[in-house]
């Protein structure tokens, strides 16, 4: 499976719901959107909510998750796709910027095989590139060294637009953008095998 679009995953009434129920959560600042502690040449900031982590003692972290998990279960059914084990639920935001650059830093979430599902909570700009380069390829260590390169080529680049799903491979590097016209950008992160 390279990567898997599939548009109004869910009915309106349900896309609209879960965007008035995540727009109302508390969220959480981070200072680096991939991954923390690499020598980036410049860090791209965001705000998280957890809903689920499997890590945790107790995985599920908040409510929304109910809401959630019904949606990656008619997503994955839609897509063909088997869903039997559950690592993380996301949700990550990001407020209109000015700054001009083609993406924020690239990165694999899990470097153990898993699948990843997007799901674009409202309709904005700041797409979504998944890159060529695979966890296999390219080791975190160097991940860094390659990205302020300008060496990751593009596989995809998924515009977010409400109610669209998209899935791909999890050790594919991949990375955000913020929006620059739009007031914000909310996306599901759901990594599972």
């Amino acid at each position: 499976m390279q990567l898997v679009q599939l548009d109004d995953v869910i009915p309106k009434p349900y896309q609209n719901q879960l965007e008035a129920e995540i727009s109302a959560l508390g969220w959480f600042f981070h200072q680096e959107s991939a991954r923390p502690g690499l020598e980036f040449a410049a860090n791209y900031g965001g705000f998280y909510h957890m809903a689920f982590d499997a890590a945790s003692p107790v995985p599920v972290v908040s409510a929304i998750n109910a809401m959630l998990v019904p949606l990656l279960f008619v997503s994955c059914e839609k897509a063909g796709l088997s869903f039997s084990d559950l690592i993380r639920v996301r949700l990550g935001l990001f407020a209109s910027n000015a700054l001009n650059v083609p993406y924020h830093n690239p990165h694999v979430d899990f470097y153990e095989p898993h699948l990843v599902g997007l799901y674009y909570v409202n309709d904005s700009d700041g797409d979504t590139v998944v890159f060529n380069q695979t966890a296999d390829q390219v080791t975190v260590q160097q991940s860094a060294a390659l990205a302020n390169s300008g060496g990751f080529t593009e596989l995809a680049r998924i515009p977010p637009k409400k109610g669209r799903m998209v899935f791909f491979e999890g050790r594919h590097y991949h990375a955000s953008m913020h929006p620059m016209k739009s007031s914000h950008r909310i996306v599901v992160t759901f990594n599972f095998r």
